[in-house]
C-alpha cells in the first residue's frame, strides 16, 4: 500500500560499496596533489573546450536513499568513480518546475523566481539555463530530450535540438542516437518513469514497481554510458556524467528517523552522482546529528537591575483594553530566581497587585510563576509545573472570549496551565511602557534571559501555540505571522536595541549598559530551524551547472550563480 510504513530493507552488497568508497576516500594521501579546481576556468587549465563533453540527466522523483537500496548495478560501478550522495535536499516548496530552475540555471528560486508548476512570472531571461551560456562562449552543441513538455519550452533555451517524447524509453533511443551523433557534446536528457511508479505505488525502495522503475532507468544509464564509449573520438574527448534527481517523493517516515531537517523530508530527498572515469569516489553525507540542533545567538542578559524597555508612547498598542484579544509569549532562561517576586516582563508601575496594568513576575523563588492585573487577583502557576535554573521555558497568556464573556489562560511550553479565569470588563489600561526585567523601585531582582517574545492582536488557537512553542524564530508560515504586534527575537548581538521585528517596529531599548552574550544551547524540547547553510555540505542541483560550466572550460564568475564550488580528487590529472 502506498501509504503503509515499511522499513526499508538494506542492500548488503551496496552497503560494503559505500564503506568502501569512503575508506578510499579518507585513506588518500595524496590526495590534495591529486586535486584539480576547473571551478572559474579561464582557458586550458583542464583541457581544451572541445574535447570537454557532458550527459546530463535527470530522474524525477527518484528519492536518494531509495536509489542504493534498489537493484542499480550500473549506478553502483559509477560511484567508484564519482563524487555522489544520497542525501542531496531540493527546494523545499517540493514543485517539480522550482527543482527543475534550479538544477538548470544554477540559481535558487529567489533569482529565478519559478515558484508555480506554469513557470509564471519568471527571471529566466535573467538567469537563464545553462545552455545559454555554453553557446555563448563555445560552438559546442546542445541537445535536449525528456517527457515534461513545460520543463522543454518554458526552461530548455539555447538547445540545438530540443524535443519531447511520450515515454522514457523513447527519450533514452533519441539520447542514443545523438549520443551516435561525432558532433554531441552536451546533452541532457529527462525521465519521468521513477516519478510516475512513485506517485501510483509509493516512493521508496520497498516498494516492488518503484523499484523496478529505478532499476530500468539504470539500465537506460548503462546504455547510455556504453554509447558514449563506443563514439569514434572517444579516446580523445572527456566526459563527465552527471545523473540527479529533481526531488523524490512523499513517503511516511519512521519516527525514529525524523531530525526536524529537511534531510529528513523524503518529497525532498533526491541524489546527485558526477561521474568521470578519473574521479576519485567520494561520497557526501548530511551531518551525522541532527537530532538535537543548538538554539544559539547573542542576546541580552537582564542581570540585577538591567532592563530593556519599550516608549511609553509607543506601548499603548500592548494595552488590551476591555475588548480585544491577544496572545503573549516568550521564552526564559532564569539563572538565578532572586528573592521574593521578581519582576520578568510586564507594563505597570509597579508589578505589585495594588498598580493598574499587566505583569508576569516569579512567585517567589520557587520556579513558579503568575500572571497580575488582568484579573482580580494574581494566577500562579502551580508547583508541578516549576522551572529550573539555567533551563529554557517558553511562558505567556491568552486573552480571549467565549460569547460575551472574556478569559485570560496561562500557556507553559504550549501547554495551557490551570484553569482559565474570567476577566470581562476589567481594563488595566495604562501610559507605562512595555519593560523587560527589573522595575526600579522594586528591588527583587533575578538573573535571566528573555527572548523570542511575541505579542499577537488575536487568540491563538491552541493548537497552534502548542505546535510553535517549540520554534525559535518565528517567519511568515506562522498561519497569525500577520497579527504580531510585536516581535522580538532578542538575538542581536550588539548595541542598545532589541529589533522588533513585527510591521510595529517598536524596538526595545536598554536603560542601563546592555549585556550581549553569546549562547549555544541544547534542549530536546526545541524543534530549531536548521541554517540554509546547513544543507549545503552535499552537492545539490543547483550546483550542477556550476560544475557543468567548469568542466567546459567556461569561466562562470559574472553569472552570479548561486551554486558552490565542488573539487573533485583525480586518480590521474588530466593532460
Amino acid at each position: 500500500m502506498k501509504s503503509k510504513i515499511k522499513k526499508p530493507a538494506f542492500s548488503y552488497p551496496l552497503a560494503a560499496l559505500l564503506m568502501a568508497a569512503l575508506v578510499a576516500v579518507f585513506s588518500c594521501n595524496k590526495e590534495l596533489a591529486d586535486k584539480k579546481d576547473f571551478s572559474n576556468n579561464t582557458g586550458g587549465e583542464v583541457a581544451d573546450a572541445q574535447k570537454q563533453k557532458v550527459l546530463y540527466v535527470i530522474v524525477d522523483g527518484a528519492r536518494g536513499e531509495s536509489i542504493f537500496k534498489s537493484p542499480t548495478p550500473v549506478l553502483s560501478r559509477m560511484i567508484k568513480n564519482g563524487m555522489f550522495t544520497i542525501n542531496s535536499v531540493s527546494d523545499e516548496n517540493g514543485l517539480n518546475a522550482t527543482s527543475w530552475a534550479d538544477m538548470l540555471t544554477g540559481v535558487d528560486k529567489n533569482k529565478h523566481k519559478v515558484i508555480s508548476e506554469d513557470f509564471a512570472n519568471n527571471k529566466l531571461t535573467d538567469y537563464p539555463m545553462f545552455f545559454k551560456r555554453v553557446k555563448d562562449n563555445t560552438t559546442l552543441r546542445t541537445a535536449a530530450f525528456g517527457i515534461s513538455q513545460s520543463l522543454s519550452s518554458k526552461l530548455v533555451s539555447n538547445a540545438d535540438v530540443n524535443s519531447t517524447f511520450a515515454t522514457d524509453e523513447a527519450v533514452k533511443t533519441a539520447t542514443l542516437t545523438e549520443l551516435a551523433n561525432n558532433d554531441a557534446a552536451v546533452v541532457l536528457a529527462e525521465f519521468q518513469g521513477v516519478d510516475k511508479a512513485g506517485a501510483q505505488y509509493g516512493y521508496d525502495a520497498s516498494v516492488p514497481e518503484y523499484a523496478s522503475a529505478i532499476s530500468t532507468i539504470d539500465t537506460y544509464i548503462g546504455e547510455l554510458n556504453n554509447a558514449i564509449k563506443a563514439r569514434a573520438n572517444f579516446s580523445k574527448e572527456n566526459w563527465l556524467i552527471v545523473i540527479a534527481s529533481n526531488k523524490g517523493g512523499a513517503y511516511p517516515v519512521i519516527p525514529a528517523l525524523m531530525d526536524n531537517t529537511l534531510f529528513s523530508k523524503p518529497l525532498l530527498n533526491s541524489f546527485v552522482i558526477l561521474y568521470n572515469p578519473n574521479f576519485k569516489s567520494t561520497i557526501y553525507n548530511k551531518p551525522s546529528s541532527l537530532t538535537s540542533l543548538p538554539y544559539a545567538g547573542s542576546f541580552g542578559r537582564l542581570n540585577g537591575d538591567t532592563i530593556a524597555t519599550v516608549d511609553a508612547t509607543k506601548s499603548n498598542l500592548y494595552n488590551f483594553g476591555t475588548t480585544g484579544e491577544y496572545t503573549v509569549e516568550f521564552k526564559l532562561k532564569v539563572q538565578a530566581f532572586g528573592t521574593l517576586n521578581a519582576p520578568i516582563f510586564f507594563k505597570t508601575s509597579s508589578p505589585a497587585n495594588s498598580t493598574t496594568g499587566w505583569w508576569i513576575i516569579h512567585n517567589g523563588s520557587n520556579g513558579t510563576w503568575r500572571l497580575g492585573g488582568l484579573a482580580s487577583a494574581a494566577i500562579a502557576t502551580p508547583t508541578a509545573k516549576a522551572m529550573e535554573t539555567n533551563r529554557w521555558y517558553t511562558i505567556g497568556f491568552k486573552i480571549y472570549f467565549v460569547g460575551t464573556v472574556r478569559y485570560v489562560q496561562l500557556y507553559q511550553d504550549g501547554d495551557p496551565v490551570g484553569s482559565p479565569t474570567v476577566i470581562t470588563g476589567r481594563s488595566v489600561n495604562n501610559s507605562e511602557p512595555l519593560v523587560a526585567g527589573y522595575r526600579s523601585g522594586y528591588g527583587n531582582t533575578a538573573k535571566q534571559f528573555i527572548a523570542d517574545i511575541r505579542i499577537f492582536n488575536v487568540a491563538v488557537p491552541d493548537a497552534t501555540i502548542k505546535d510553535y512553542s517549540c520554534q525559535v524564530a518565528l517567519d511568515a508560515t506562522h498561519p497569525y505571522y500577520n497579527n504580531l504586534i510585536g516581535y522580538w527575537p532578542a538575538l542581536d548581538g550588539t548595541g542598545t536595541l532589541i529589533k522588533d521585528q513585527s510591521k510595529s517596529k517598536n524596538d526595545f531599548v536598554f536603560q542601563k549598559s546592555n549585556q550581549w552574550v553569546t549562547f549555544e544551547d541544547y534542549d530536546s524540547k526545541f524543534c530549531i530551524k536548521p541554517s540554509p547553510e546547513l544543507y549545503k555540505v552535499v552537492p545539490r542541483g543547483v550546483d550542477i551547472p556550476t560544475f557543468i560550466l567548469g568542466w567546459l572550460n567556461i569561466n562562470a564568475t559574472g553569472f552570479n550563480l548561486d551554486g558552490k564550488v565542488w573539487t573533485p580528487t583525480y586518480t590521474n590529472i588530466l593532460k
